[in-house]
């Protein structure tokens, strides 16, 4: 009798015909299941026993209180803090370098940024021993040619210091950096 009930009636769980031996197995419910289906669903059932009790459990109520939420706030807080303080950082490091001089770091404009580099070229050009090293170079404010003053440590000196606002822009031979004095 058992086997004509089986007859025509399919697996619940996967839709299967249950034909024969298969099938003796009852659900909760009292549904028959295929014994693949059992297996998967004890399977589910450990494991949503085992793992599940425990996150569910544990964290989720954690999640759900309000000193989380607070916790939150001041981790998201704290993070914006941080990021607003080192904002001027990340504005300049876009920001292209300073020329290197002596004389201490000074804020310069694109003209005297421009007349530091011309040193820096007019002192290099002397140092190779290039003949009529620098001539062509001019300052960019006042468009006068650099003065130069012969000897064994030949000085290189701004035509027009004061349009850059310094007292003096000079370099030589043997100090070649550049040096800013106010």
């Amino acid at each position: 009798m058992a086997d004509q009930d089986k007859q025509g009636k399919s697996c619940p769980g996967c839709g299967k015909p249950l034909v024969g031996d298969s099938g003796d197995e009852h659900g909760r419910e009292g549904e028959i299941h295929c014994p693949q289906c059992m297996i998967e669903r004890a399977e589910k059932y450990i494991e949503d026993r085992s793992v599940g009790a425990v996150e569910k459990s544990g964290l989720k109520r954690l999640r759900e209180t309000m000193a989380w939420k607070i916790a939150l706030v001041v981790v998201l807080c704290a993070c914006l803090g941080i990021i607003v303080y080192q904002f001027p950082r990340l504005l300049a490091s876009f920001k292209g370098p300073q020329p290197i001089r002596m004389g201490g770091t000074y804020a310069t404009d694109a003209t005297t940024d421009k007349c530091i580099k011309n040193l820096w070229q007019f002192v290099y050009e002397l140092q190779q021993g290039k003949k009529g090293a620098g001539q062509t170079l001019v300052c960019p404010a006042s468009g006068k040619p650099y003065t130069i003053i012969p000897g064994t440590n030949p000085e290189i000196h701004c035509p027009n210091p004061g349009s850059h606002g310094f007292r003096d822009i000079v370099v030589s031979k043997k100090n070649p950096v550049p040096e800013l004095k106010k």
